[in-house]
């Protein structure tokens, strides 16, 4: 993660003492005073690929298969003084020619036509530059307030910039870190907007028809917001969220959080983990209430407001021996009543744009339950929705010229799955339709000359079973790779 990204920091005062014994200490030498320069500077330059089963009438590997993209990110700092510093970002996203003979989309929308047109249609491949880090941040009283302001990234239960693609989603928020007592974070955050592209990186900039259909906006470049946190419902507002998070030991952690998505929603996420002889041990509940945008709202079709509460708890164990780490996790998601739908248990600032490529218009972003799947996100919470999932990961350590080898595999299984706002999306499921889905993930990973590695294979099998009767089964296969240089 790349320094000026941090924006949920913790200021650490250091301090030292010297006792003296019945003899007085001899007066050391003064050191040499070092000079540092207030500048500091970092990034990555990466490399994805990607290709699978799914595209009717393309083999693995063909170009109408295939998904690649590069992309450089930098950040640079200045420290005003010991106490401020500014922080500034650009990601770059291009194909470096690949759509010419090797891949046919990429891992984000990029270019002037991102988002083409309201009929939906995509412009795949293009170029772009965009500023997603732009921020000062200070600490006052001794390192025990720390607050950030402008551009930046998040890492909270229910808004968070996700790090599964090749750029992440950023936000411009205003956010405050205390710490008034010793292993207590109070935490105040103002969010208003969110800056992404692609279908799983909202571009926040969209509009939408009279159904109150997400559409998407012409012609938007769409890497920076410009209408607020939760367009999508024609509300511009932000969003707040407050939190407490308090270490009991050094092993065990709690921590509260609540969300004010400005009249559309409330939430509450209360999480706690512990490590115990080898073992880890996590418990999870979320709740997110309507509001009252969403109260007041009525389908036009079904004459009715469909909109329900949400609720979800989870729960995992894991154990670590030498190299090997091993877990297990379930989690259930409140049914709704037939002909309702609720918000899904998932990133809020992410889930009105679609679950990504491959899984678009099942209207949910990744989620922080600790069963989330390791690609096909956007299930597990969803309305009714349980999921068991269990994983391992054994680190090989060097491997001749290789560093840090390990080898990962997660299973995940998803269960009558609803889909939020369903009926609203042209290609949606129904209120009442489900989706199981199992997946089968197995990454190897490396370090080689500086480069990290990673080369994932996943299996997927969906069901949709429809609440009138029937149902379909698609089945693919998928292959990624992850080349990542950081500098």
């Amino acid at each position: 993660m790349k320094f000026t990204k941090l924006s949920l920091v913790a200021a650490i005062a250091v301090s030292s003492a010297f006792a003296g014994g019945d003899i007085a200490p001899v007066e050391p030498a003064a050191a040499p005073v070092v000079e540092t320069s207030p500048w500091t500077f970092g990034g990555d330059a990466k490399l994805y690929y990607k290709t699978n089963s799914s595209v009717a009438g393309a083999s693995i590997f063909d170009q109408a298969a295939a998904q690649g993209q590069a992309a450089v990110s930098a950040d640079i700092g200045y420290a005003i003084n010991s106490n401020w510093k500014v922080n500034a970002g650009l990601t770059g996203l291009a194909t470096l020619g690949l759509d010419d003979s090797v891949v046919s989309g990429v891992w984000l929308y990029a270019g002037a036509d991102a988002i083409d047109n309201p009929a939906g249609s995509f412009t795949s491949v293009g170029d772009a530059l965009w500023i997603d880090t732009l921020n000062i941040t200070g600490t006052m009283f001794d390192g025990k307030l720390t607050t950030v302001l402008g551009r930046q990234a998040l890492d909270t239960p229910l808004a968070f910039s996700e790090q599964w693609t090749i750029a992440q989603n950023t936000f411009d928020a205003a956010v405050a870190l205390a710490n008034p007592i010793d292993n207590l974070t109070l935490v105040a955050a103002y969010i208003y907007d969110g800056n992404g592209n692609g279908p799983r990186i909202t571009t926040f900039d969209g509009v939408t028809n009279a159904g109150g259909v997400y559409t998407g906006e012409a012609s938007a470049g769409g890497f920076t917001g410009s209408s607020g946190y939760f367009p999508v419902l024609g509300i511009d507002k932000g969003a707040w969220a407050v939190a407490a998070i308090y270490n009991f030991t050094d092993a065990i952690t709690g921590q509260a959080w609540y969300y004010d998505v400005m009249d559309v929603a409330q939430a509450v996420w209360v999480q706690a983990d512990a490590k115990v002889s080898g073992f880890t041990l996590g418990a999870q509940y979320a709740w997110i209430g309507t509001d009252s945008t969403l109260e007041n709202k009525t389908v036009t079709a079904l004459g009715v407001n469909p909109y329900e509460d949400s609720s979800a708890w989870a729960a995992k164990i894991g154990y670590g021996i030498d190299a090997l780490n091993v877990w297990a996790a379930y989690s259930d998601v409140d049914d709704t009543a037939a002909g309702k739908t609720a918000i899904s248990v998932s990133n809020t600032a992410t889930m009105l744009s679609g679950a990504g490529w491959g899984n678009s218009g099942k209207h949910s972003g990744q989620s922080k339950l600790y069963t989330e799947a390791w690609w096909n996100y956007g299930y597990v919470g969803q309305a009714g929705a349980t999921t068991v999932a269990v994983g391992a990961d054994y680190t090989l350590g060097e491997v001749s010229i290789f560093k840090d080898t390990k080898i990962s595999a997660q299973y995940t299984s998803i269960k009558d799955a609803k889909e939020f706002l369903a009926p609203l999306g042209a290609a949606g499921l129904g209120f009442d339709d489900t989706v199981d889905l199992d997946e089968i993930a197995i990454v190897l990973g490396t370090d080689v000359m500086g480069l990290n590695a990673q080369i994932a294979y996943i299996a997927t099998e969906e069901t949709t079973n429809l609440a009138a009767g029937g149902s379909s089964t698609d089945n693919t296969d998928e292959i990624q790779l992850y080349l990542t240089y950081k500098f």
